[in-house]
Parts: structure tokens; C-alpha cells; sequence
């Protein structure tokens, strides 16, 4: 069962990090067509941080509760994610 709950784990982290991927192409797409700096490199941080802290919990028992280390790491990852997602959007529609 633990093997079982490993795989689905690693599954799931494979597919965020795809999305985050093809949001990063996106804005490289828009920084191309556009002319404007985007700055889709910088998705690359938050990727960066969610898979160390989704390792950190799978070798911590892969629970995915008390581990302040993974805790922080998960949550810098995801608000940089956000900032940055806010951003993306922001420079494509316009500030609409």
C-alpha cells in the first residue's frame, strides 16, 4: 500500500510540474510575440521549490503534514507561483 501511495504522489507532483511548464511557455510564447519582458524564467523558481519540497516529504515518510522545512518550501513555492501567474496575467490582458 505504501508503494501504491508513493506512485500516485510522484504522479501527481509530475503533472503540477507539467502544468507549470506550459504556463512558463505561455509566457515565453507572450515575451516573444508581445516584446515585453516577462520574465518567464522566473517560473522556473517555484517549480524549483515545489519539487524539493514534494522530495523533502516523500523522504520524510510521505506524509504531507508536519514537516516545517517541506511546509515552507511547498508555500513559498505555491505564492511565488501565484505572484508570478498574477503577473503573467496582468501584462496579457492589460491590467483589465
Amino acid at each position: 500500500m505504501e508503494m501504491i501511495k508513493s506512485i500516485l504522489t510522484i504522479y501527481v507532483w509530475v503533472v503540477i510540474e507539467i502544468l507549470i511548464v506550459f504556463l512558463g511557455r505561455i509566457a515565453y510564447f507572450y515575451a516573444k510575440t508581445s516584446g515585453q519582458r516577462v520574465g518567464h524564467y522566473f517560473f522556473l523558481l517555484p517549480a524549483l521549490l515545489l519539487v524539493v519540497g514534494a522530495i523533502w516529504y516523500l523522504r520524510c515518510g510521505g506524509e504531507f503534514i508536519g514537516q516545517p522545512t517541506g511546509d515552507l518550501l511547498l508555500f513559498v513555492g505555491g505564492f511565488l507561483l501565484c505572484l508570478f501567474g498574477f503577473r503573467l496575467q496582468e501584462l496579457m490582458t492589460g491590467g483589465r
